[in-house]
């Protein structure tokens, strides 16, 4: 009992001093797992940040995925260092107004050798990726945790075609579609708080025929003449008679492509209204068809596939026609803003075509005022890739001469000509017709032959006839005289040879009857001869006209999309 109560009354503190280990104890376990709470929540907050980096880079991926499809890289930048350099890429910062200077590009981690090596320089120029993509990712990204976040995106060619991303890619020096399988790699990067992710992907781009190769002539209105003599000759079966050859199954406006015959190909669509009513055919079609122009003629052109009703305003889309000006603007093409022009096809300039190729496409944007002539010489033959003239006309001028369909040394334009007819905004019938495309002296086009609008006309103008040849063939140099009258004849110029040769039954009379005219039927033969050693004015060439490309849809290809960075 002394014990129990000696035990209850001692002061030696045991018990608090487990009291204290207890707390001890206790607390170090709080403070462990409070520390590692803040470490997941650290961590937490990190992978928030990696993953909007990720998303970022993805987007700026994907947007510019898409943008490539409208402005594919066909052709070498100037100058064209490597995908890693300098000046290569394009990069931004999240919620900037304009470009950022100077902004260093955060590489990924060295030793994978993915590394941009910075600081980047940024492009300035207008309608590079950084101006496209901007709009887009400003407007997306608003959120605080996106302020002051860097993007930049670079696009190197898969040159060994493979479907893997490697690193040696980034140091190659091609920019471009340089193997010309409408694939490049697109590397997308960006960093947001610190955090920096890397993405790449194969992009691939559908490409299609800019225009129907089934068409070799879209017009509002077509008209096929003889040139001046035809409206100088008084004799009217002898002009029907020559209009008649002109527009012969062996010799149509358009003749179809010996590999793809009607109506694969050479078929001539018309805008005005040719097919709905036939009492407009004399609006449609003018000159030697316009004069022949009458049912059983119609009937059998349309019965033939060689016309048909074309069903809109323009050949081809908006997009397109923006994309063939973007090509003129790129190595190998050629832009023009303006050339010189005439009010007439026959004082018309020279249009000063220079350094195009036959790879080129040429787009003149105004010609003269807008309304206006320039011509192309063909006497040695051309070729582009296409020639488009926004505001203005355009002569195809060869040598006066024909030449069989296989010469394609001289009289000859290989390529699409495409007028736009912008000088109006009236596209419609009931606008003035205006002639946009003039094919004479015996020049021809060997693809096709397009113009915009209802009111639009494609004059084809055969080579003038040889005075010279005709008299020969006519008169023959027996005696004094008669060689006399020849050279006489000579001077007369085809139309008034031809009126003095069909107007009576002696040549000059004054006196004396000095040879009596030929006939009719033999002036006319021999006329029809020359003639029909010109032809048609368009070979349709269904390999020209699907050369002329333009891109469509575009995407990441399955399989190809790589994260750089994943941890």
């Amino acid at each position: 009992m002394r014990l129990m109560r000696r035990l209850r009354d001692g002061e030696v503190g045991s018990a608090l001093i487990t009291a204290l280990i207890a707390t001890f104890l206790m607390l170090a376990l709080g403070l462990a797992l409070l520390s590692i709470v803040d470490t997941q929540a650290n961590e937490s907050a990190d992978e928030r940040t990696r993953d909007r980096s990720f998303n970022l880079s993805e987007s700026v991926l994907n947007s510019y995925a898409f943008v490539l499809g409208r402005n594919w890289p066909s052709a070498a930048p100037t100058p064209n260092p490597s995908c890693a350099a300098n000046g290569a890429g394009f990069a931004d910062t999240i919620g900037t107004p304009g470009l950022t200077s100077g902004l260093t590009v955060a590489g990924a981690v060295p030793t994978n050798g993915n590394a941009l090596p910075g600081p980047l320089q940024l492009a300035s120029a207008p309608l590079t990726a950084t101006t496209r993509l901007r709009p887009n990712l400003n407007a997306s990204y608003t959120d605080v945790a996106y302020d002051d976040a860097t993007w930049q995106v670079n696009v190197c060619d898969d040159i060994e075609g493979s479907t893997v991303w490697d690193a040696g890619t980034l140091l190659s020096n091609k920019t471009y579609d340089l193997n010309d399988n409408d694939k490049v790699w697109v590397r997308a990067q960006s960093t947001v708080a610190g955090k920096t992710r890397t993405v790449t992907g194969l992009v691939e781009v559908r490409k299609s025929a800019a225009l129907q190769a089934k068409y070799g002539l879209v017009a509002g209105n077509v008209s096929e003449d003889l040139g001046a003599l035809a409206s100088t000759i008084t004799n009217t079966s002898l002009t029907s008679s020559l209009t008649g050859t002109l527009l012969s199954p062996a010799a149509p406006p358009v003749l179809p492509d010996p590999l793809y015959p009607l109506p694969a190909s050479g078929v001539t669509g018309v805008r005005c209204g040719l097919l709905e009513n036939i009492t407009e055919v004399k609006t449609c079609v003018k000159g030697a068809i316009g004069a022949a122009a009458h049912v059983p003629l119609v009937n059998t052109l349309v019965n033939q596939d060689r016309f048909e009703q074309y069903p809109s305003q323009s050949s081809t889309t908006a997009d397109a026609i923006g994309q063939l000006r973007t090509q003129a603007k790129t190595s190998p093409g050629v832009y023009m803003q303006t050339a010189l022009g005439a009010n007439t096809a026959a004082a018309a300039p020279s249009c000063a075509i220079t350094g195009a190729t036959a790879d080129s496409v040429v787009f003149i944007e105004k010609v003269g005022t807008g309304d206006q002539y320039c011509y192309v010489d063909v006497s040695t033959s051309v070729t582009y890739k296409a020639l488009v003239i926004g505001s203005g006309r355009v002569v195809i001028r060869g040598t006066d001469t024909p030449t069989p369909y296989d010469t394609a040394t001289t009289n000859r334009l290989t390529g699409v000509i495409y007028a736009l007819n912008l000088q109006t905004t009236d596209h419609s019938a009931s606008t003035p017709t205006r002639e946009v495309i003039r094919i004479e002296k015996g020049a021809r086009v060997k693809g096709a032959t397009h113009a915009d609008g209802k009111n639009a006309t494609i004059g084809l103008v055969a080579p003038e006839f040889d005075t010279d040849a005709l008299v020969n063939a006519l008169i023959p140099c027996s005696d004094l005289a008669t060689c006399a009258l020849r050279t006489t004849l000579k001077a007369l110029g085809i139309s008034a040879l031809v009126n003095e040769l069909t107007s009576g039954s002696c040549l000059l009379r004054v006196l004396t009857c000095v040879v009596p005219g030929p006939s009719v039927s033999s002036v006319l033969a021999s006329l029809t001869t020359q003639l029909s050693g010109y032809g048609s004015a368009i070979r349709s060439d269904v390999a020209t006209i699907e050369a002329l490309t333009v891109y469509g849809a575009s995407g990441v290809t399955p399989g190809t999309f790589r994260d750089l960075q994943s941890r």
